[in-house]
């Protein structure tokens, strides 16, 4: 079952961001972590300039991110993740991963990569580097799982162009987010949670992966059923951090990716309710911008009937 599942009675027309508590933690290790992290680096490794990118300005909140993410995983999971520091000399064991990695913080020179590239592949997450200030424009990244967009198609764009396509009832948290993001205090990170649903289980669905990805709905999205929907429609949930690089002032947004069978979540009748509320309660614009319009009679009927214990 997915652990976020941001499936409610009402529609949020929010962000809907909320403050992380002392049990949350910026980087999140399951049991998808190994071939995660090696599809990331088949990616990069194929296509390096496509998922990965920054600008030459943002070196320190790369190390600030390097620093971020080897002490969360370290605290929140000793017996996987180490890091042992000697002044600036630092080493980093992943035992998930049987890698070990000895450098100098801040010398780009003892890295094989750069530091937000390097440290990128020790997670599943993407990670993205936002720039000071009330616009955060796009200035760096490694972003291997997108929905929808690339780092080349809004590079150097403020966060909201990010979301350009966005319908007109998602306007009013697009308008909270550059606020959100010139308030937020270093020790204050937040995070939010967004939903899909996707007939292709695939992680990357960059923007140019859309054609495919289209043509493939519109191959499969008429045949279905009520009874035939549960077995081919994934569940696709993004949880989305947000924390503020105390040196640079950049800001850190961390995207992780779930992705679930819909029979698996819908197998829980309170899940199937939620699911079906939302659908009924989204505005018709956002099942529109969402995919969900072509499949909603087959959805709803589905839902329906789980929801009710069927």
């Amino acid at each position: 079952m997915l652990p976020y599942f941001p499936f409610q009675e009402h529609f949020e027309a929010g962000m809907g961001a909320r403050p992380y508590t002392a049990h949350d933690r910026l980087i999140e290790v399951d049991g998808h972590y190994a071939p995660e992290v090696q599809l990331k680096r088949a990616l990069l490794d194929r296509d390096h300039a496509f998922y990965y990118r920054a600008q030459p300005d943002t070196l320190l909140a790369q190390w600030e991110v390097v620093a971020l993410v080897l002490n969360d995983l370290a605290r929140a999971q000793p017996g996987q993740f180490q890091l042992t520091k000697r002044d600036d000399r630092w080493e980093w064991h992943n035992a998930l991963l049987g890698e070990a990695t000895q450098f100098r913080f801040e010398d780009a020179a003892s890295l094989p990569l750069e530091p937000l590239d390097w440290v990128g592949r020790q997670v599943q997450e993407d990670l993205v580097l936002l720039s000071p200030g009330a616009e955060a424009r796009l200035v760096g990244g490694q972003l291997c799982f997108p929905n929808g967009w690339s780092l080349s198609s809004k590079w150097d764009q403020p966060l909201l162009a990010v979301h350009t396509r966005i319908p007109q009832s998602a306007s009013p948290s697009m308008q909270v987010a550059p606020r959100l993001m010139e308030r937020m205090l270093p020790e204050r990170p937040v995070w939010r949670a967004s939903w899909n649903f996707k007939l292709l289980n695939d992680l990357e669905m960059s923007d140019r992966e859309r054609p495919r990805v289209k043509a493939d709905f519109a191959l499969r999205a008429p045949a279905l059923t009520s009874e035939t929907i549960g077995a081919q429609l994934w569940v696709r949930i993004e949880r989305q951090s947000f924390a503020k690089l105390p040196r640079s002032r950049h800001t850190l947004f961390v995207i992780h990716t779930y992705q679930s069978l819909l029979d698996v979540e819908a197998s829980d009748p309170e899940r199937a309710r939620l699911m079906l509320a939302t659908i009924r309660a989204t505005p018709r614009d956002m099942l529109d911008y969402k995919a969900v319009t072509p499949i909603e009679g087959a959805l709803v009927a589905y839902l329906e009937r789980r929801a009710a214990g069927g």
